[in-house]
């Protein structure tokens, strides 16, 4: 199922989009939201970890989520 929403973007993302092509925009969209909301996800649970185990300083903390973007990266080209 899916719903129309209507919603309103700067100028170079729109042009972006237009650039996409009207009828790919809907699938880009989801597409990068999706992402998001993993990204989200991942960086609640990497929280969650932390707090159990103790915060992890600066530097291991962003390896941590580098980590996450290459996890997340080969995952998209496991789907393709």
């Amino acid at each position: 199922m899916t719903k129309r929403i209507t919603i309103s973007v700067p100028d170079d993302v729109a042009a972006h989009l237009e650039g996409v092509g009207a009828r790919r925009v809907s699938g880009y969209v989801t597409d990068a939201i999706r992402h998001l909301a993993r990204r989200e996800e991942q960086l609640r649970q990497l929280d969650e970890v932390f707090a159990r185990t103790g915060n992890p300083q600066p530097p291991d903390r962003e390896r941590a989520e580098r980590f996450l973007d290459h996890v997340a990266a080969w995952k998209n080209t496991q789907r393709a």
